[in-house]
Order: C-alpha cells, then structure tokens, then sequence
C-alpha cells in the first residue's frame, strides 16, 4: 500500500501543476488542450486509485466484522 500511495502522491502533485500551468501560463491553443487531456487522464488515475484502495478498506472492515 506505500507503494500505492506514493503514486497517488505523484499523479496528484501532477495534477496539482497542470491547474497551475492552466491558471498561470499563457499557452497556445495546442498546449492548453494537452494539458487538459493530461489533467482529466490524471484525474481519473487518480480515482481509480482512490476506488482501489477504498475497495480494500471495505474488505478489510468485512473481515474484521466476521471475526467479532
């Protein structure tokens, strides 16, 4: 899971400067539209990751419950 996390870490430190180059930087046309397609692919890595891991706690709660 540490793993899983420092890569959520990465995506989301991605993300977090697409937003800044959208906010910020004058781009062209061109490069406006890849950082958009670049930030909405890291978003939804990034859920993805979110739902993986949200998966995993709900079984592990799951196990814990049957072994009360």
């Amino acid at each position: 899971m540490a793993n899983t996390l420092k890569s959520y870490e990465k995506k989301y430190a991605a993300l977090e400067e697409v937003v800044r180059n959208l906010d910020e930087n004058e781009l062209s046309i061109s490069e406006l539209l890849a950082q958009y397609k670049k930030g909405l692919t890291l978003v939804k890595e990034c859920s993805e990751m979110l739902q993986s891991v949200e998966g995993e706690v709900k079984q592990i709660i799951d196990e814990v419950r049957i072994g009360e």
